[in-house]
């Protein structure tokens, strides 16, 4: 014997009834909807920086600790030349190393400061600790007087043609911040040429050879990853209509022509590093320029996949070291270039 609310639950609904329970269910599933929306990141929150990053001081945040892994460049190269070297002058590799970071963190709060207004417009930007009033102009001030010192205590201790190194990274940075920065080509050159700048001041600064073809391909190679960044860059710009106002640059560049240029730079890159591979003093260097150009035509042609295809490349520093076919084929040609010096 059923009772009335069991015959309730197993009889069909009338057509009325049918109506009503689909009127009721309505505004449910309206709310649930509301709810998973709610649950969901927007997309201002999406381009909000993670959570830890937020947890950091303002005056670190501001240094941007995570950009000085590009100061490695002080020390790969002389690595590639002459690994014995950096053993004989650790301390001024050391020193040429924190020279660089300081210098660079300089920039950064200079950069800031003069963009504080206009990262205000940019979905990411906005949150910088200059933009989002986290820090004030003075202390920030405060905080770049303290990085150029770091800079001259540590550049007096290194030869004078890598305190000319290092001058000029300052010289063509302050130019980049004031003017430059806003002419396209001649942004991405300058960038490009402050990786050249520490390259050359480690190999000085350690006393290792210096290779023309290994810093052309430094050159390349970086510019390479900056033309993908202003892809990327011009990419999230075009979607939000402020282009020109987030970054006055970017407007004299397109898709296409980057990606042309960024085709340019790639063959570029490889004929320069197969030219240091072939001009090293080694019995096997035929040998090894063969055996390693796959790796080397994978890397780059792994990175262009990544800004035209995953629209990735805003940050091509932490874009390349956490892409896990990058890194493997970098241990790959890593242990065949090892393995070639044994031989």
């Amino acid at each position: 014997m059923k009772t009335g609310s069991e015959e309730s639950r197993t009889a069909p609904p009338s057509h009325g009834a049918a109506t009503a329970v689909v009127t009721a269910e309505v505004p449910l599933r309206e709310w649930r909807g509301r709810q998973r929306s709610a649950s969901r990141p927007g997309a201002d929150e999406v381009r909000t920086p993670p959570r830890r990053r937020r947890r950091l001081p303002a005056p670190l945040v501001l240094l941007r600790p995570r950009q000085w892994i590009k100061n490695i460049f002080v020390l790969v190269v002389p690595l590639a030349l002459d690994p014995a070297a950096l053993t004989r002058h650790p301390g001024r590799g050391v020193a040429a190393v924190v020279a660089f970071t300081a210098a660079s963190a300089a920039v950064y709060v200079l950069n800031d400061w003069l963009d504080r207004e206009r990262d205000r417009l940019h979905p990411v930007k906005r949150h910088r600790p200059l933009a989002g009033g986290r820090i004030g102009p003075v202390g920030a001030a405060l905080l770049g007087a303290t990085c150029l010192a770091t800079t001259v205590a540590c550049a007096a201790v290194l030869p004078g043609a890598a305190q000319a190194a290092i001058a000029g990274y300052g010289v063509i940075n302050l130019a980049y911040c004031l003017a430059l920065k806003h002419h396209s080509l001649v942004d991405v050159s300058l960038v490009a040429s402050g990786f050249v700048l520490r390259a050359v001041a480690g190999c000085v600064a350690v006393a290792a050879p210096f290779n023309p073809a290994l810093i052309i391909c430094v050159y390349c190679t970086c510019l390479l990853l900056s033309l993908g960044k202003r892809r990327h860059e011009l990419a999230a710009a075009d979607l939000l209509g402020q282009a020109s106002a987030q970054r006055p640059a970017l407007a004299g560049y397109s898709v296409p022509l980057l990606d042309q240029l960024m085709t340019l730079l790639l063959a570029a890159t490889l004929i320069s590093y197969e030219l240091f591979v072939l001009s090293a003093p080694h019995p096997h260097a035929a040998v090894l320029a063969v055996a390693t150009v796959p790796f080397a035509v994978f890397a780059v042609c792994r990175y262009v996949q990544m800004v035209a295809v995953r629209s990735s490349g805003g940050e091509p520093g932490r874009d390349v070291l956490t892409d896990v076919p990058l890194v493997i084929n970098a241990v790959l040609w890593l242990a065949c270039l090892a393995a070639g010096r044994l031989l």
